[in-house]
Formats: C-alpha cells, sequence, structure tokens
C-alpha cells in the first residue's frame, strides 16, 4: 500500500514553519541592532564595485585587474546584502512600528529586495562571463559582460542609496528602534 500524498501546501506550510522557528532563535541569540551594525558593509562594498566597474570601463585595464577586483567587491557585497537582509528581518521583530513608520518600513524593504536583484543579477551576469559553458563562448564574450552588469551594479547603488535613505527616516524622523526619543522643540 502507497503512503497518502501530503496535502496540497503542506510543504510550503512545514518551511514556513522552519523558517520562523530559525527567525525565533536568532531573535533570542542576536542583539535587536544587529542590522544597524552590519548593513553599512553592503552599502560600501556597492559603492567600491560601483567606482571600480567605472573605471575599469574608462582605463585601459589590459591586465583586467579591475574587473578582478570589481568581481571580488560584489561578490563580497551580494553576500553582507543578505547577511544584511536577514539582519535586518531580525531586528524588524523587536520594533515596534506605528504605521507611518511601518509604511516606510515598507518601502525600505521593497528597495532592499531591489537592491539585492541587480546585485545578484549583475554577479551571475559576470559569472556567466567569465566561465562560460562549451569552452569559451558566452553572450557577450569572455569577459565582456562587464558593461551589463556594470549598469546593474549602478543601478543597485541607486537602490541602496534610497533603502538607505529611507532607513535613516525611521530612525532620525521617527525613533524607530530608539528607546525614550523626544522631539526637540522647533524641529
Amino acid at each position: 500500500m502507497c503512503a497518502p500524498h501530503p496535502a496540497p501546501g503542506s510543504r510550503h506550510i512545514r518551511g514556513v514553519r522552519r523558517l520562523s522557528a530559525i527567525v525565533t532563535v536568532l531573535v533570542r541569540l542576536l542583539p535587536p541592532t544587529i542590522h544597524p551594525m552590519i548593513v553599512h558593509f553592503p552599502i560600501v562594498l556597492l559603492y567600491i564595485t560601483a567606482a571600480i566597474d567605472i573605471l575599469a570601463a574608462v582605463l585601459a585595464d589590459r591586465d583586467r585587474f579591475l574587473q578582478r577586483a570589481g568581481f571580488w567587491a560584489l561578490t563580497l557585497a551580494n553576500v553582507f546584502t543578505v547577511i544584511a537582509m536577514a539582519a535586518g528581518v531580525v531586528s524588524e521583530q523587536s520594533v515596534h512600528f506605528l504605521p507611518p513608520v511601518a509604511r516606510i518600513l515598507e518601502q525600505h524593504q521593497r528597495f532592499a529586495v531591489l537592491t539585492g536583484l541587480c546585485e545578484g543579477a549583475a554577479w551571475l551576469l559576470r559569472v556567466g562571463t567569465a566561465f562560460p559553458r562549451g569552452g569559451g563562448w558566452s553572450l557577450w564574450g569572455r569577459g565582456r559582460g562587464t558593461l551589463p552588469s556594470t549598469a546593474l551594479v549602478v543601478a543597485a547603488a541607486v537602490f541602496v542609496t534610497i533603502t538607505a535613505s529611507l532607513g535613516g527616516r525611521m530612525v532620525y524622523d521617527h525613533g524607530a528602534g530608539v528607546l525614550g526619543v523626544t522631539r526637540i522643540p522647533g524641529r
């Protein structure tokens, strides 16, 4: 006799429960300030990647040093972006958001996802052109996917700037995550 099939969506429910359990453990282990402690690394790495990519496009990079440096800076930016997003989920659990802040948080999260998507796509594009399948062919040729990748990195830099601005508004304008916030008269 065959085992009964799981109910539709039960795997999804188990996955959500598992993820919820992981978040609960991380909230207990990590300080609520983990996101602001980590978030600056991917921001700086993304700006550095954009600067290196622009320099590589402008200068004659014969030995491809700048392309390699840009690749590794982008790799680190991607790793730290994932960590910062996870830290943001952890930090969000310890803050009570009033409706105006909740709206800003939603925008902040959307732009953070756009940043991550652009970064990830730029990285995949570089990997695909640096290590083409079939021994040397790729859409743009070996190492030539850097122009579209650079455009994605610049877009990600714009998105991370907006994300950071929204995060700053939550803290500086609304005191999100700050205990005992007081308004300075006249401001």
